[in-house]
């Protein structure tokens, strides 16, 4: 039995889809374990740009993908996505939790009627309706993929949905879940169940998460954070697995740092500089199109994503892009009332960041190789895995991975 679950070690964004793509190949199972529509992996294969919101990124090359019980569906993004990807592979095995909870246009409404009340004070959410769509999970009140098969218990349950809410809704929207449940029925099943036997057999599991470490909403930026939870000790919970079916972790990381929406960033670039570095790498959001706030790389932040998630490895992306910059820098430190501090703290502004400098390597490999070490001799953690590019082949292996 190997496995490995990959998560990402900032802000999300640190372009865990193209490692999922990449690594995929090598595994039976591709399992996604948490959040919505509201993250998404984009990978380049074929000559072609694929945007994955709710399916796994191991979709085209693991032979089966999972969509397990800790991930909110929304069925209109479901169904329309997997017509997109069955053009790519029109044989697919895919199995869909019947835990996993559905996200309604309920939870739109409530979504933006909450980010409207919040005012200046907003979150900066997608507007997707995965924060309204855990809270009606966690407030018991949630509809899950099971309740479809029963469309007078849907009826009764949207019905308590509004009124907790405090909205109307159109019924014909019942008729629309219905219809979408229709489509993707045939792939729903105890996927609990189903993972315990296919690991218990000895077949091989990549798990994915959505999101980073520090939009985690116990860990994170708090209260600008996802509503679930994105670190290595999710996989427990969003798959129905024991800890004892996980045996290697693999952070990703971008060569710099991004953010999507609101919330404490201690490397942040602004101006010129930013701009430049957001054009460079593209950086604007998969799911929403959104720019991206640019800055350092964080090494205390990364000391605490190795941490949090007892990282085996890590994988480094946008090297190509950083390496094309003339100012590139990592932060080393910070200092708060004249103390130094060593570790990223979410709920701690602090007064300075301690930078170390480093040369191009656009031209000269050799400082690319200095800047890699500098973060291995840090973290103690192998970077094992360096994206040069967005194609599945500009994927460079720098060392071998132990899964077992």
């Amino acid at each position: 039995m190997e496995t490995l679950t990959i998560v990402g070690c900032q802000f999300g964004d640190e372009g865990k889809g193209k490692i999922i793509d990449f690594l995929s190949n090598d595994f039976d199972l591709s399992i996604r374990f948490n959040g919505g529509e509201n993250a998404g992996h984009t990978v380049v294969a074929d000559h072609q740009i694929i945007k994955y919101h709710l399916v796994p990124a191991g979709f085209l090359r693991a032979r089966t993908s999972v969509i397990a019980n800790g991930v909110v569906i929304n069925l209109k993004t479901l169904v329309e996505e997997l017509k997109f990807l069955s053009v790519m592979r029109n044989k697919f095995d895919l199995k869909i939790s019947n835990l996993a909870h559905v996200v309604t246009d309920l939870h739109v409404k409530r979504d933006r009627f909450q980010e409207e009340l919040r005012g200046s004070r907003n979150i900066g959410t997608t507007l997707k309706g995965i924060g309204p769509a855990y809270e009606s999970k966690f407030g018991r009140y949630g509809i899950r993929m099971m309740d479809l098969e029963d469309p007078y218990l849907l009826t009764e349950k949207m019905d308590f949905l509004a009124k907790m809410y405090h909205l109307e809704y159109d019924h014909s929207e019942i008729d629309q879940l219905l219809k979408r449940y229709a489509d993707v029925n045939e792939y729903v099943t105890d996927t609990v169940g189903y993972l315990q036997n296919e690991l218990n057999d000895g077949k091989s599991a990549l798990f994915e998460t959505a999101q980073g470490t520090f939009i985690d909403v116990e860990f994170g930026t708090y209260p600008f954070v996802t509503s679930s939870h994105t670190v290595s000790a999710g996989v427990t919970v969003g798959t129905g697995l024991s800890p004892r079916y996980f045996s290697k972790f693999l952070g990703v990381a971008k060569a710099y740092t991004t953010r999507v929406g609101e919330g404490y960033f201690p490397t942040e670039l602004t101006g010129e500089q930013a701009e430049s570095l957001r054009k460079l790498g593209n950086e604007f959001g998969s799911t929403t199109g959104r720019p991206r706030r640019v800055g350092f790389l964080d090494l205390p932040m990364l000391r605490m994503a190795v941490k949090l998630n007892s990282l085996d490895y890590i994988a480094l992306t946008k090297t190509d892009v950083l390496g094309k910059c003339k100012d590139i820098r990592i932060a080393t430190s910070y200092e708060k009332d004249g103390n130094e501090i060593n570790t990223y703290d979410p709920n701690l502004k602090v007064d300075k960041v301690n930078y170390v400098q480093f040369e191009p390597w656009s031209e000269n490999k050799k400082n690319l190789e200095k800047f890699i070490q500098f973060i291995e001799d840090d973290l103690k953690v192998p970077v094992t895995l360096l994206g040069n590019g967005e194609k599945r082949e500009e994927m460079e292996v720098r060392g071998e991975m132990q899964l077992v």
